[in-house]
C-alpha cells in the first residue's frame, strides 16, 4: 500500500497531471472561439478525441488514488477538499463525454429537449477550467496569492457588512432629502403631494429611492461612476446633501479603504507565513541560495584549488574584506579570527574544506536558536552535575585525611581508588 502510494504520488505523475490539466484546459478555449466561428458539426473532430483521452486519465488517476488513499482518507483526509474537488470535475467530464458520444450518435435525430441538454453538457465543460487550480499546489507564487486571498474571506465579509451599513444610513439620508425636495416642487407645481411626479430626472436617476441610492453610493466609492456627477444634483435639493456627500466620501476612501487594505495585507501576509508547505519551501529555497553563496566565496578564498583553506587563508581574506563583509551580512563575528578559525575546524586538522566550512558557516550564521540554547544549558548543567561531584569527593578525602591520627600505609588504597 505504501509502496503504491508512493507511486501515485510522485512528482513525476503529479506534474504530468497538472501539465495534462493545463493543455486541457488551453485547449478547451481553443475549441470554444472555434466553435464560436463555425457550425457546431465543422469543429475539428480531434478535439473530441483528445477530450474522451484526457477524461480517460484523468479517470484512471481517480481510481488509483482511490485506492492508494483508501475511501476514509480520500474524502475525509487532510486533502479531502482537493479530492472532492477532483471528483466533481472528474464526474461532470465524463457526464459530457457521455453526452457527447451520444450527440454524435444521434445528430440527426436530435429534438429541441435534446439539444438543451447538450447545450447545458457544453457549459459543464466549461467548468473543468476549475481544475486547473490544482496547479496551486505545485507552484509557491500561485499557492501564495490563493492562500492569501482565501484567508481575506473573513475580513472581506466583515468589510462588505460595514459598506451595506454605511450605503443604507447615508442612502436613507439622502432619499429622505430628496423626496422631500422633490414633494415641495409637486406641490407648488400642481398642488400635489407625488414626490416623484415632477422630480427632476437628474434626480430620479441616482436617488430615486433607497436601493437606488445605495447603488449610487456604492459606484461612487468603487469608480463606476464619478462622484462628483451624483453629487452635482443635489446641488439644488440642500446644501446638507452636498456635506453628506462630501463626509460620505471622506468616511470611505479616505478611511475606510485605507484600513481594509491594511488589514487585508496583514492577514494575506500572516496566512502566507503560517502554511507549512510554503514556509518549508521558502525555508528551503533560502537555504539553497545561501549555500551556493558560501561555496563559491569558499573557491574565492582557495585560490590554490586544494579543496581546503589555512588559518592565513582565512586570515588574508577578512583582513581584505571580500570574507568580512558577506559574513556580517549574514550574523557571523568577524572580530576575532582565531576563535572563528577554531570554530569551523571541526576535526582539528589546522585546515578547513568546504564541507566544514558550509555547515560551520550555516551553524553560527545568524542569532542563537533555542536548539542551542538548550544545548549549551544542558552541557552546562552536566559540567556542574561533575564539579559538584568532584567536589564531594575532595572534601570526603580531605575529611578521611584530617580526622586521621596518622598517615598509614593502609590509607593508601583508599585514596587510590577515590581517584
Amino acid at each position: 500500500m505504501a509502496h503504491r502510494r508512493c507511486q501515485v504520488f510522485s512528482p513525476v505523475v503529479s506534474y504530468g497531471i497538472s501539465l495534462l490539466i493545463l493543455l486541457h484546459v488551453i485547449l478547451l478555449g481553443v475549441e470554444v472561439d472555434i466553435s464560436a466561428s463555425v457550425g457546431l458539426e465543422d469543429v475539428p473532430t480531434w478535439f473530441s478525441t483528445f477530450n474522451t483521452v484526457s477524461v480517460a486519465c484523468f479517470v484512471v488517476e481517480m481510481a488509483l488514488k482511490l485506492l492508494a488513499l483508501g475511501c476514509r482518507n480520500f474524502w475525509l483526509g487532510e486533502d479531502s477538499s482537493w479530492n472532492i474537488l477532483d471528483f466533481i470535475v472528474v464526474a461532470i467530464s465524463v457526464f459530457d463525454v457521455a453526452i457527447d458520444i451520444l450527440f454524435q450518435t444521434l445528430w440527426p435525430s436530435l429534438s429541441t429537449s435534446q439539444l438543451r441538454l447538450l447545450r447545458f453538457a457544453r457549459f459543464a465543460r466549461a467548468l473543468r477550467s476549475i481544475r486547473v487550480a490544482k496547479l496551486f499546489r505545485h507552484v509557491r507564487a500561485l499557492r501564495t496569492l490563493a492562500l492569501s486571498i482565501m484567508s481575506t474571506m473573513s475580513s472581506l465579509c466583515w468589510t462588505l457588512a460595514l459598506l451595506v451599513i454605511l450605503f443604507y444610513t447615508f442612502g436613507v439620508m439622502l432619499t429622505q432629502l430628496v423626496v422631500e425636495h422633490c414633494r415641495f416642487l409637486g406641490q407648488d407645481r400642481t398642488g400635489t403631494g407625488d414626490p416623484m411626479a415632477h422630480c427632476p430626472e437628474s434626480l430620479k436617476k441616482y436617488w430615486a429611492s433607497v436601493p437606488e441610492s445605495m447603488l449610487t453610493l456604492f459606484m461612487a466609492m468603487s469608480q463606476g461612476i464619478n462622484w462628483v456627477e451624483a453629487m452635482e444634483p443635489l446641488r439644488e435639493v440642500h446644501w446638507g446633501a452636498v456635506v453628506l456627500i462630501l463626509v460620505y466620501i471622506v468616511i470611505t476612501i479616505f478611511t475606510i479603504l485605507n484600513v481594509v487594505t491594511g488589514v487585508f495585507c496583514n492577514t494575506a501576509i500572516e496566512s502566507a507565513s503560517a502554511d507549512k508547505d510554503v514556509a518549508t519551501l521558502k525555508q528551503v529555497q533560502a537555504k539553497q541560495k545561501q549555500v551556493e553563496a558560501l561555496q563559491q566565496i569558499f573557491q574565492e578564498i582557495d585560490r590554490d584549488q586544494e579543496n581546503e583553506v589555512s588559518f592565513e587563508d582565512v586570515k588574508t581574506a577578512i583582513a581584505s574584506g571580500e570574507l568580512a563583509d558577506f559574513l556580517e551580512s549574514i550574523g557571523i563575528s568577524t572580530n576575532d579570527v582565531w576563535t572563528l578559525f577554531m570554530l569551523l575546524d571541526s576535526d582539528r586538522k589546522g585546515s578547513i574544506d568546504l564541507d566544514e566550512f558550509v555547515s560551520g558557516c550555516m551553524q553560527l550564521h545568524g542569532p542563537a536558536k533555542s536548539l542551542q540554547m538548550a544545548k549549551m544549558s544542558y552541557e552546562n548543567k552536566l559540567t556542574r552535575q561533575a564539579i559538584k561531584s568532584l567536589s564531594q569527593d575532595i572534601y570526603n578525602l580531605n575529611k578521611k585525611l584530617t580526622t586521621s591520627t596518622s598517615f598509614k600505609e593502609p590509607m593508601l588504597p583508599a585514596i587510590k581508588e577515590q581517584f
